[in-house]
């Protein structure tokens, strides 16, 4: 009798220590013991909780980087609207030699500004307006599963094109022409290139809001599996403690009933 008692006192006390354990750390599971299964499983949603926040960051990381591109073209374009007004100006014939070649000088300005923004624009050291024509031309976003293709923009092609007609051009009206002409393109091309960025970002986004649900939904299942239910453990945890200060009392009242018994018998 007595020694069930005791062990049903010891009982006692590893449940309360658990549910104490339970209680101070707000997770049922605080090791392997308290639920196997259900600890693989949290593992598991955790591991896939960290690879989408990775993805969350590459994603968003895409989205800046394309917004800087972007900004950069649209600051390009500005430049060949510029440098086209200037050349219909120097085309006119009202404008003197004299004003030709002020236009001329101009126009070597913006240029040179273009180059500057082309070399300037980039994110985290790498240059996304300018081209290697290596690997390092590749900016694809890497995502859970998940590739966005990116490639860098090669606008100063544009201008190399446009420094081959400044040669002559306050004097050749034929480099004019082909100033109009590349810039015209140019254009275009710019167009396409920011084309080619906002449709990235925009996917990006997309796939930022997708992967921020999956978040959301791992952390409500992994709660669900490792959230200790504190108005249950605390019932338990009175009811344990009671049961044991019960225990302890039969326990000291059956040791004094045998220390009568004994001292009798002597």
């Amino acid at each position: 009798m007595t020694v069930n008692n005791t062990n049903n006192i010891t009982n006692l006390n590893v449940n309360q220590n658990n549910l104490l354990e339970k209680i101070s750390t707000g997770l049922a599971i605080n090791k392997a013991s308290d639920n196997a299964a259900g600890l693989a499983i949290s593992d598991q949603l955790s591991l896939q909780k960290n690879s989408l926040t990775q993805s969350v960051e590459n994603v968003n990381s895409g989205v800046a980087m394309s917004n800087i591109a972007q900004d950069g073209i649209a600051s390009q374009k500005e430049l060949l609207q510029n440098i086209k007004t200037e050349t219909l100006k120097a085309m006119n014939g009202t404008t003197s030699q004299e004003g030709r070649e002020a236009i001329e000088t101009q126009i070597n300005k913006y240029i040179e500004q273009y180059d500057q923004i082309a070399q300037s624009t980039n994110y985290n050291g790498q240059q996304l307006l300018k081209t290697a024509g290596d690997a390092t031309d590749d900016l694809s976003i890497v995502a859970d599963e998940s590739i966005v293709s990116m490639e860098k923009s090669d606008t100063t092609s544009i201008t190399d094109q446009l420094k081959v007609f400044m040669e002559d051009f306050s004097t050749n009206s034929d480099s004019m022409s082909g100033i109009l002409d590349t810039v015209d393109s140019g254009l275009n091309t710019l167009a396409s290139f920011a084309s080619e960025y906002g449709s990235s970002s925009n996917a990006l986004e997309s796939m930022a809001r997708n992967y921020m649900t999956a978040q959301t939904n791992l952390d409500s299942a992994n709660s669900t599996i490792l959230d200790f239910d504190f108005a249950s453990g605390i019932a338990d945890f009175n009811k344990t403690n009671i049961q044991s200060q019960v225990g302890y009392l039969a326990q000291s009242q059956a040791n004094a009933v045998q220390s009568r018994v004994v001292s009798l018998l002597t």
